[in-house]
């Protein structure tokens, strides 16, 4: 039966007067969990594996670590260079977070000398270990009695959360800069526009031909603000996810606090030339949204700024799509198998700033949305080109009308 308890366990390091509980421990914890997974045989090897003499040896070496709750040694782990091993939690206290606890102490200790954490996944943590961001890195095996194997994973954890208030490199860049233009940076942060629209290509020159904003700042590019609301403006948008989110820093730095990407986007299954879409977020298949944090399959928008977006197109009688689409680092490495992945998850379309942009914004707690127009669609040779078609600028006009009015 598990134990609940109220107060919360401490992680210290291990000494040879608790070696005994920790010997009890895992023997104990072994002898109950590791059954349901492995052959006996296998049993018996991890028994003898983590003996009481391995382990007072390991504290000797000021290796292990304790999980104690009270008078009562209720986990244990241990270090060795970039590895972490003999990660255990007595059964009853399993499922409350004790194992938690002890790695995020035990990564703490590993990543201020290296630069990832290592270890060898027993079959019954190896969806605890998948979740806290581990990746198979190999598969291994080793001769047991009677003929019978045990095989494992050496898996690896290369990605770990990041402070955004240790990464201030945007911040210094962009005071110095706006220094050599004669501008004071916390001035400027009161005053810079809060939204911004990054515009891609021919958008951003339809935007310049509505003649509706003034060149005021040059900060993470050419920044015009809207005549008629100081507290909007555009740029055009830097391509692809590493170069918008570059920018989205420089942006971000001078004190907008909404990014807006419009830009172009490849038709997908159900699309056509000239639809127009509002992402919800982007499934990443870009290298920078990790860099930021990002390790799930898709990078959300702003909610709330979507919502804002989706109004102002129902308000305009503008038509339109909502829904996830996919970012990619390949413009034109886009493969038949990872189109019908992408297309069977939902995506609506395709283009590779998204992922970069709202990585970015989560990064620095901004918000973040994309409107993308179908501008090409289909694959291989049976590709279809929307430039010059009448429908194509028809919905450019239409967005930037919509942009240009709401100032």
């Amino acid at each position: 039966m598990k134990q609940e308890h109220t107060s919360k366990p401490i992680i210290v390091p291990a000494n040879a007067d608790i070696a005994s509980k920790i010997y009890e421990l895992v023997q104990r914890t072994i002898k109950e969990i590791y059954p349901k997974y492995y052959t006996e045989e296998a049993v018996e090897f991890f028994l003898e594996l983590h003996s009481e003499e391995s382990i007072l040896k390991d504290i000797s070496e000021g290796k292990v670590y304790a999980a104690v709750l009270g008078d009562n040694v209720i986990g244990t782990g241990t270090v060795s260079g970039d590895h972490v091993s003999r990660v255990f939690v007595l059964p009853d206290f399993q499922g409350q977070g004790i194992g938690t606890l002890i790695m995020d102490h035990l990564e703490g200790k590993i990543i201020k000398d290296h630069g990832a954490v290592w270890l060898d996944s027993s079959l019954s943590a190896g969806k605890f270990w998948f979740e806290r961001g581990y990746a198979v890195k190999e598969y291994r095996e080793h001769k047991l009695k009677n003929n019978k194997v045990l095989a494992y994973t050496v898996m690896c954890r290369e990605n770990f959360p990041i402070d955004p208030n240790e990464y201030n490199a945007p911040m210094q860049l962009v005071r110095r800069e706006m220094e050599l233009q004669g501008i004071n940076l916390d001035t400027l942060r009161e005053i810079f526009p809060k939204r911004i629209y990054l515009l891609a290509d021919s958008l951003y020159d339809t935007m310049l031909a509505k003649n509706v904003g003034t060149l005021t700042y040059h900060v993470g590019g050419e920044v015009y603000v809207m005549n008629d609301n100081s507290q909007a403006g555009f740029v055009k948008g830097e391509m692809c996810s590493p170069g918008i989110a570059t920018q989205a820093e420089d942006l971000m730095a001078a004190g907008a606090r909404e990014l807006i990407h419009i830009g172009f986007a490849g038709g997908r299954a159900g699309t056509r030339i000239g639809d127009v879409i509002i992402t919800d977020g982007a499934f990443n298949d870009t290298a920078v949204a990790s860099l930021y944090g990002c390790n799930g399959e898709i990078v959300e928008t702003s909610k709330e700024l979507t919502d804002s977006l989706c109004r102002e197109m129902d308000l305009n009688g503008i038509s339109y799509r909502r829904g996830h689409h996919w970012t990619t680092d390949g413009g034109y490495v886009e493969t038949s198998w990872r189109i019908r992945y992408f297309e069977e998850k939902g995506a609506l379309c395709v283009e590779m700033e998204g992922a970069g942009l709202f990585s970015a914004a989560k990064f620095r707690s901004c918000h973040a949305a994309g409107i993308y127009v179908v501008s090409d669609s289909g694959e291989g040779e049976d590709w279809e080109l929307g430039w010059g078609e009448k429908i194509l600028e028809t919905s450019i006009n239409t967005v930037i009308d919509m942009i240009a009015k709401k100032g």
